[in-house]
């Protein structure tokens, strides 16, 4: 019965199931160690909930407008965006390069795993920096992370699965959806030129122009960097009716 619960799940049962995972990682391991800081700290103060407003909303977008669509989030923190997608069915590939939120968002997968079961073909959480952790290596590279375990013990190891939609690769996919949230961390020109560069390899962009790389707090910088995008995309459009506050924008290449 639980493994036909998943694509059935409503987004308001996950903020309170996520909330209340949140209180367990950061009761068991602290704000700092869990990665959590003031961004997800203030949503067990504060009683926010598991999902805070323009993720809920994006969740949403991203569910009726792109079925059938695999999603890669890039800098997905601890998860909690892809846990409410892989929960309503979609596929989706987390890359994350801090290594306490690369350890908590396990924890959450796991967790979302021991009630759906099916979650965990398509989950995947890869620990690097986007794009490189995409690209695909000659001999797969050790574990640097650690990770918090759930209530299982490890299970043996069993033979390689099947070739999966997580396992076959390219993570570069024209009928994937590559979606930033909020990255506010500081790139170089040439990591920024990078990341943009990368655009043209995937179906679709969705990105917060004022948290890509840097924060950006004017207009005219948010406008610049639409421009710049908008340049080498098929399409371009800002999406200022997706959250209060939010400066999310929509490009398309295919």
């Amino acid at each position: 019965m639980r493994a036909n619960l998943g694509p059935a799940v409503s987004l308001d049962f996950l903020d309170g199931y996520l909330f209340r995972l949140l209180q367990e990682i950061a009761g068991k391991h602290g704000l700092e160690d869990s990665g959590f800081q003031n961004y997800y700290g203030s949503r067990l103060t504060e009683k926010i909930g598991g999902l805070i407003e323009y993720e809920e909303r994006l969740a949403r977008y991203l569910l009726e407008g792109y079925p059938g669509h695999r999603v890669v989030h890039a800098g997905i923190g601890i998860g909690v965006l892809a846990c409410a997608l892989v929960c309503k069915g979609v596929t989706v590939a987390g890359v994350e390069y801090y290594p306490k939120r690369v350890a908590s968002a396990h924890y959450l997968r796991a967790a979302l795993i021991e009630i759906w079961p099916e979650i965990e073909a398509r989950y995947e959480i890869i620990e690097g920096s986007y794009p490189d952790a995409l690209i695909p290596r000659d001999k797969p590279a050790p574990p640097t992370s650690r990770f918090l375990r759930w209530r299982r013990a490890p299970k043996p190891p069993a033979a390689a699965p099947a070739p999966g939609p997580l396992t076959r690769g390219p993570w570069f996919n024209s009928n994937a959806i590559l979606v930033f949230t909020n990255v506010a961390s500081s790139w170089s020109d040439d990591k920024l030129a990078s990341i943009i560069g990368s655009f043209p390899r995937f179906a679709e962009v969705l990105l917060d122009l004022r948290l890509f790389g840097a924060v950006r707090d004017t207009d005219r910088k948010c406008d610049d960097l639409f421009n710049r995008i908008a340049a080498i995309a098929r399409s371009a459009e800002q999406l200022p009716e997706l959250a209060i506050g939010s400066h999310f924008a929509r490009f398309v290449f295919t």
